[in-house]
């Protein structure tokens, strides 16, 4: 692209780095929270149930979201692999050897 300068290995950065912390992302949704329940609680005058209830609650959004987030990441690398392969195209179209692999 006349007229640019693309850093191509700083944008193969950005995608290995989003990768890496989508699968940390992945781990931490993989790992299952202990039980909770009004037992763990002890006696709260009756708002054992409730507390029980609303970190369980807590704890399934907090999955979502971590799992949002590793889908997220996720499309991050493969949009960052699809720029590089895009400019590489543009620059060369003929050259089967700019394409960067997955």
């Amino acid at each position: 692209m006349a007229g640019f300068e693309v850093y191509f290995d700083a944008l193969s950065d950005c995608a290995d780095r989003a990768l890496h912390i989508s699968k940390q992302f992945k781990g931490m949704a993989d790992e299952s929270p202990p039980a909770v329940s009004a037992k763990c609680f002890g006696d709260l005058s009756g708002k054992s149930d409730k507390l029980g209830d609303a970190v369980k609650k807590l704890e399934e959004m907090l999955d979502t979201e971590t799992r949002h987030a590793e889908q997220n990441l996720l499309k991050v690398e493969g949009a960052l692999h699809t720029v590089i392969n895009n400019i590489k195209r543009s620059d060369n179209p003929d050259n089967p050897n700019n394409q960067v692999k997955n």
